[in-house]
């Protein structure tokens, strides 16, 4: 049997015999059933597809109780009087990326070099950033004021994140949408700001002009 802590050797076997990634990422194997799916991958001829299936020999496989786990944990599927071998749903490519974006902070952590680029994300600000989401922030704002911080702050971003996250927790801003809510309120404000100063501009250059009239200019 090929032993599982034997991570080296896993990986090598996994090279030559062009093995499904998911097998190593289930740690719920024995070192008996990786050893047997290592066997039952190496003689499939054609290339490993992960969500297809493909027919094996029942006979071959003499443990009865490993066939069964190997049933029970997805990698072996029973249909009719035929056998087939399978790589487990939830271990396919698409849902392991999945639950690598759904995991707390995973967000953060991509985003993170694009908005950054060489400055690093220290696991102690990491859970800075953490601690907001656990305090109702979700981790969506947290990109979005990432990205503002990257634009605005000057030097190192990590204190005016901090201090914009602070400002949002205050305000009652936890979603996107009310994200989205604010980020709208403020471009009207800045509109409406613009629009006063310009007829302000506009009022003193008119003020300006009459005064120079009224002292017999022209």
């Amino acid at each position: 049997m090929l032993p599982k802590e034997s991570g080296v050797i896993i990986m090598q076997h996994l090279d030559y015999l062009k093995l499904p990634k998911a097998l190593i990422k289930d740690d719920k194997l024995t070192n008996e059933e990786l050893g047997l799916l290592v066997q039952l991958f190496s003689k499939i001829e054609t290339n490993i597809i992960e969500n297809k299936k493909w027919p094996i020999d029942k006979e071959k496989i003499k443990n009865n109780r490993l066939y069964e786990s190997l049933c029970n944990k997805g990698w072996l599927v029973k249909q009719k009087d035929n056998t087939f071998l399978k790589i487990p749903k939830d271990l396919t490519s698409e849902n392991l990326n999945e639950k690598e974006y759904k995991e707390k902070g995973s967000k953060i952590a991509r985003n993170w070099d694009e908005y950054f680029g060489t400055l690093n994300l220290t696991p102690t600000f990491l859970q800075k950033l953490l601690s907001f989401i656990d305090d109702g922030i979700s981790e969506d704002v947290i990109v979005e004021v990432m990205k503002i911080s990257s634009k605005k702050a000057k030097g190192n971003p990590t204190n005016y994140i901090i201090s914009l996250l602070r400002d949002y927790l205050n305000r009652s801003i936890y979603t996107i949408h009310d994200f989205k809510e604010e980020k709208q309120r403020m471009e009207e404000y800045e509109k409406r700001l613009q629009e006063i100063n310009r007829r302000k501009e506009k009022r003193d250059e008119e003020e300006t002009l009459e005064d120079y009239y009224k002292k017999g200019y022209r």
